[in-house]
């Protein structure tokens, strides 16, 4: 039985990793910044069959990190799915928070695959990338960057353990979450599956297998022009209501 931590678990597209993994047949460790959450998503999964842990980690304490990969020495997978995705813009945008970002985007999952592939078994790192990386728009400036930074690292590690047997990939996701039937969690979660089980493109995109001609912002400009699409849209992610008259344009 093999072990998989899972660094981001949420509600929805974190604990949809953490059950089609469990379904394999592995351990699962479930890190997050919040104790109870975890608690409910253990309870969940326990449910099903699923024997997970949980560690309460803040991804920007270097310490906390450290601590973490010393109690969990034996893990197998690790996949970093943490990510601020806040819409911003190059104008208002603030020094802290978009460095705040970059602690939480880029710097967290160097440090996180730094102290794993130091553990007594890394066999494969997956990581979560965004189609921002390779669109910036004017509603996901910190975003576009920082996944573009992270895209940059991830494909960097790829090549460099591919020489120690261990696998690297780059999940790049291009859409919205929860809208449309591609996008419903647990189908993306299958394509972390099938990554770790093929192991062989440091890149992978999704949907489709191949890198998406539109921007999240200019996808979101043609759900806008739908008002139920819309309204499911801020449903799920309020955040976009600030910024409902740019996609109008």
């Amino acid at each position: 039985m093999k072990k998989v931590m899972i660094m981001g678990v949420g509600p929805g597209f974190g604990l949809a990793l953490a059950q089609k993994f469990g379904e394999q047949g592995n351990t699962i460790v479930l890190v997050a910044r919040n104790s109870g959450r975890l608690t409910e998503y253990q309870e969940e999964l326990a449910k099903n069959g699923i024997k997970a842990s949980w560690h309460a980690v803040d991804v920007t304490k270097h310490e906390q990190v450290q601590q973490l990969f010393q109690d969990e020495s034996e893990v197998d997978t690790l996949i970093y799915n943490v990510g601020n995705t806040a819409l911003d813009d190059p104008l208002t945008s603030s020094l802290d928070d978009i460095k705040a970002t970059f602690e939480t985007n880029v710097l967290g999952c160097i440090d996180a695959c730094q102290q794993f592939v130091n553990t007594k078994r890394p066999q494969t790192i997956l990581v979560t990338g965004g189609g921002a990386a390779l669109h910036p728009s004017a509603l996901t400036t910190t975003l576009s960057l920082t996944k573009a930074a992270l895209r940059s690292y991830v494909l960097s590690l790829h090549d460099v353990l591919k020489e120690k047997g261990i696998y690297v990939g780059l999940l790049t996701i291009q859409g919205i979450a929860d809208v449309g039937a591609a996008m419903q969690p647990i189908k993306i979660a299958n394509a972390y599956v099938e990554a770790a089980q093929q192991r062989n493109n440091a890149e992978i995109f999704y949907p489709n297998n191949q890198g998406s001609k539109l921007s999240e912002f200019e996808q979101l400009q043609q759900l806008a022009k739908d008002p139920k699409t819309v309204e499911k849209v801020l449903k799920n992610h309020p955040e976009f209501a600030k910024y409902l008259h740019y996609l109008k344009k």
